[in-house]
């Protein structure tokens, strides 16, 4: 048990060190996944729509609807995983942005706003460079 543990945080710390792409990289296929992922989902329920109002219950539109959005829901949920560590993401922020793709547009809504975490945290860093550069010129 102990030694599966041990291996369990070793594994952990090299996919923590795996980082493939810069950050703004990161940032911009993560948003691209979110973008396609959501468009999946319009895929699948434009489908039912067309199933049940339009064609008398023929379920071609959403079988094939229900192919597309299955293959952007796994590559969103790959994209999280292999993006996580050049986002800085902490293992239960990866498991939760996963989990954003399960409820329709849930990847949109996750985007935007670890965009909006991410801007306030870049401007707090942007005011702490210049509050210690002001300190450190008055000294």
């Amino acid at each position: 048990m102990h030694t599966s543990i041990l291996r369990l945080r070793s594994l952990y710390r090299h996919y923590q060190q795996f980082r493939p792409f810069t950050e703004p990289e990161a940032w911009v296929l993560f948003k691209i996944a979110a973008i396609a992922e959501a468009i999946g989902w319009t895929l699948l329920i434009g489908g039912i729509v067309l199933r049940d109002a339009f064609l008398n219950g023929n379920g071609i539109p959403v079988t094939i609807a229900g192919r597309i959005h299955g293959t952007l829901f796994v590559a969103y949920i790959a994209a999280a995983l292999v993006l996580a560590p050049s986002l800085g993401w902490s293992l239960l922020r990866t498991a939760i942005a996963a989990l954003c793709s399960v409820p329709p547009y849930g990847s949109l809504i996750y985007e935007q706003l670890s965009a909006h975490h991410r801007t306030l945290s870049r401007a707090q860093r942007f005011r702490n460079t210049v509050s210690y550069q002001l300190i450190t010129e008055r000294q």
